[in-house]
């Protein structure tokens, strides 16, 4: 596969989730510039927690103990702490962290920022396949666990919740799955079979925290009541421009994984047929992926699209 492709399987995973949290932040959108910084910040630290971790290198021969230490003492803190700095110093500083979600939202940012960069190495080193599994564990795993611990800094921020405790509880969360999800990769046979609780756990406690940080955040904003028709009529507007953005990106990207596809389906064909000693059956998989992301950048095109056009047809 060529190395553009795989830097498209690298980065895109990242942007696209992350994407859908800011997407559910409907009450007030946060601004696009703090947003990208913020993600930028998340990859920025992935590097300064890489060179710590290699000061405490695994024995050749690593015992259960061994790499339930160094993965969940090590790697998990060391990395959910450098999330936790970014948001808590400088997305939670900024004057447009004033919500309960908004924690969820900077959360996923700085860690998809940092799952999008350490991606980006592991897919180049080690190709399609791990690019393919880490699109559906470890990037959504980083993303979900900087969303609890954003969704604590945010408490702290909005509740005047103990500074130390927050720390303890997001950092702390967020450390334990992390740190077991890269213990059980370490046993390969039963790794896919146990490593998605670590994801899916996570999943389901940041939905559990969406839906009340955002409950929260209208009895904020509007009060008890419904916002009126001039209040939703701001929003609208200060929307518009947004949702005109994220349509393009994602019509931008379903084409470019379009003609990917396109172009890749007629080799495999080919080599399949004539029998080539280096393609294997599991290859077909490829453009079968970019497939189904083309169907599916599209058809959130085509949401976000009708999202727009009714929001031009209300104002």
């Amino acid at each position: 596969m060529t190395t553009f492709g795989l830097l498209a399987l690298a980065i895109l995973p990242g942007f696209v989730i992350v994407q859908r949290y800011y997407a559910k932040d409907h009450l007030q959108k946060e601004p696009i510039g703090v947003v990208l910084r913020s993600f930028f910040w998340g990859a920025a630290l992935v590097l300064p927690a890489g060179l710590f971790e290699s000061l405490f290198p695994l024995a050749e021969t690593p015992s259960s103990v061994d790499l339930a230490i160094h993965y969940i003492l090590l790697v998990g803190i060391t990395e959910e702490v450098a999330k936790y700095i970014a948001i808590r110093f400088y997305s939670a500083r900024n004057e447009a962290f004033n919500e309960h979600f908004d924690g969820v939202v900077y959360g996923a940012c700085v860690g998809g920022g940092f799952a999008t960069f350490e991606n980006v190495f592991y897919v180049l080193e080690h190709g399609f396949a791990v690019g393919v599994l880490r699109a559906f564990l470890s990037v959504p795993g980083h993303i979900l666990w900087g969303a609890i611990i954003g969704h604590w800094i945010a408490k702290g921020k909005m509740e005047k919740r103990n500074q130390f405790l927050v720390f303890f509880i997001g950092v702390g969360i967020s450390s334990m799955l992390h740190g077991g999800f890269d213990f059980v990769l370490n046993f390969q046979d039963k790794a896919l079979l146990v490593a998605p609780l670590f994801v899916l756990t996570p999943l389901f406690l940041v939905r559990f925290y969406s839906k009340s940080a955002l409950e929260k955040d209208h009895i904020y904003i509007f009060g008890n009541v419904l916002p009126s028709s001039t209040e939703k009529e701001n929003l609208q507007n200060g929307n518009s421009i947004l949702l005109k953005l994220v349509n393009v990106m994602l019509y931008f990207f379903a084409l470019l994984f379009g003609l990917f596809s396109i172009f890749l389906w007629p080799f495999c064909i080919k080599d399949y047929i004539d029998g080539a000693s280096d393609f294997e059956s599991w290859m077909f998989s490829i453009p079968t992926i970019f497939s189904i992301l083309t169907v599916y950048l599209y058809s959130l095109g085509r949401k976000y699209s009708n999202a727009f056009k009714a929001k031009q047809t209300n104002v």
